[in-house]
């Protein structure tokens, strides 16, 4: 048992001495948690166009990016560029190939409208009555269709134009607070002018950004032209249904044959009356990046020159940059209370694509910053002290959130996951770590230090135990006999004579 005790003793000092040497002898130095900071230019406005456009707008379609603006929320009159929103509307409950009929809607409208030229009793397919929403820009068409979905909602085919406009108009305005337009108000179909019908340039960004990524909106809205009937063949062998043949072409010079077209351009919308001015909802791609530029009261031809100023401002000044790949590593911190043989640091990274669409100069100008979660970090010392997480901590655990910036604008904030699994430190990992970095570094300088501490450390060790036995010896330096009736004990006396004792 006494033997026992001992050797107990001598594990644990031993055990001290390894966690000690483990953070003094062969220590890694602890992983950086400054934020890893790319230059950039700051924002002069270098390049910015000119513009003629009471109010303007541009911006990535991908991640809405908004890189110009010009009073983008000043409430201005939409015109025929709502019929972006009616196109999203409709197509929320008929499909494009669903055929319609048309009705006495078709006469319902201002007779100074635009016009796609339909008649009362023709059966047309939604895409091509979205044709002649979009090409010849028909305010007939938009009041088919909005007449088309209200009476389909309702569930009633009695009802009035009017009645059937106030239908899709409540849907309209639906449709443009979900995608965030929230300052905007539709009261038709087709954007002639009425005081209550109005928008921004920021809230038609985002209807034009909803409407490119629609497939039948984004293929009709790029067309020159288009040539067929209303039906696209479908009935040609009918008799039975009014079928009309249509030669319409866009109103949109960006992508026609004309001196104003530009290469680059992919549709979407004009817009034209008397109070909204000549306005334009236009988009632009060029090496895999689509930027959507919008102009309210350019009097032509202001517009055109205007909407390609700001593309090739876009596109020349401007790109999109990789600021972080999925699973990439970014920030490595240090831990505590950890197994060692794993690694003294942890890798954080990310789990998705971090892009942005900036300046070309700015992508070396953006801050990265990694804020850990508080119940995750050691208590500080000081604030000297470098960030530590506690361990354990499971692979793919949060363990905190990343924030790119751009000066004072927050680019990203996105949550950062543990890329390992870090272990708790336990009495035999301490050991078989202390061990492991004693036999690689024993002829080294910090080996040999640790060496010559172990051994000093044992020799104390070992100098205790002579000294509390010599205390021990010392109290039993007497001696005893055993008689008959039991144990005593005498003192030892010295004789002059040590060969004659006393009787």
């Amino acid at each position: 048992m006494k033997k026992l005790k001992k050797l107990n003793k001598i594990i644990a000092v031993l055990f001290v001495l390894c966690i000690a040497f483990q953070n003094i002898a062969f220590a890694e130095p602890a992983p950086s948690d400054e934020s890893i900071k790319i230059d950039t230019l700051t924002d002069d406005n270098t390049g910015v166009p000119e513009l003629t456009a009471e109010t303007a707008i541009l911006g990535e379609a991908s991640t809405g990016k908004i890189i110009y603006q010009k009073d983008m929320d000043k409430k201005m009159y939409p015109a025929s560029m709502t019929k972006l929103l009616t196109s999203l509307v409709v197509l929320d409950y008929f499909s494009p190939e669903a055929l319609i009929t048309t009705g006495n809607e078709v006469n319902d409208i201002p007779w100074d409208s635009s016009k796609a030229g339909h008649t009362k009793g023709e059966t047309l397919t939604v895409k091509n009555l979205i044709r002649g929403l979009l090409l010849p820009s028909g305010n007939d068409s938009a009041n088919v269709l909005a007449v088309a979905v209200a009476q389909k909602v309702e569930n009633n085919t009695e009802l009035t134009t009017e009645e059937c406009i106030t239908v899709f108009t409540d849907l309209m305005n639906k449709k443009a607070k979900e995608l965030g337009a929230t300052n905007s108000h539709f009261a038709n179909a087709h954007g002639y002018h009425d005081e209550n019908h109005y928008t921004t340039a920021y809230d038609m960004f985002l209807i034009s950004q909803e409407a490119l990524k629609n497939e039948t909106i984004s293929e009709i809205s790029k067309e020159k032209e288009y040539a067929g009937n209303g039906a696209e063949n479908t009935l040609e062998q009918s008799t039975a249904l009014k079928i009309k043949k249509y030669n319409w072409t866009s109103h949109n010079l960006l992508i026609t044959d004309n001196e104003y077209q530009y290469e680059n351009a992919i549709g979407l919308k004009t817009g034209f009356t008397d109070e909204a001015g000549d306005c334009l909802a236009a988009a632009a791609q060029k090496d895999d990046i689509t930027l959507i530029a919008v102009v309210f009261n350019a009097e032509d031809p202001a517009r055109w020159v205007d909407t390609t100023a700001l593309f090739e401002y876009g596109f020349n000044e401007f790109g999109m940059v990789d600021l972080q790949k999925s699973g990439d590593v970014v920030d490595t911190v240090a831990l505590s209370g950890h197994n060692r043989l794993l690694g003294d640091a942890l890798d954080v990274i990310v789990k998705e694509d971090i892009s942005e669409y900036m300046r070309k100069e700015d992508a070396e100008k953006v801050e990265k910053t990694v804020e850990y979660k508080s119940d995750l970090i050691t208590e500080q010392k000081d604030e000297q002290q470098k960030t530590q997480l506690k361990a354990p901590i499971s692979k793919d655990a949060e363990v905190g959130k990343v924030t790119y910036k751009l000066g004072n604008d927050v680019i990203k904030e996105i949550n950062i996951y543990a890329a390992t699994e870090v272990e708790k430190r336990t009495i035999l990992n301490s050991i078989q770590y202390f061990f492991k970095n004693l036999k690689e570094n024993l002829f080294t300088v910090k080996g040999i230090a640790s060496a010559v501490g172990i051994i000093a450390g044992v020799a104390f060790i070992i100098a205790m135990i002579a000294a509390m036995k010599s205390r021990r010896n010392k109290r039993r330096s007497k001696y005893t006999f055993q008689s008959g009736r039991g144990r005593r004990r005498y003192r030892s006396r010295k004789y002059k004579n040590p060969r004659i004792r006393r009787k």
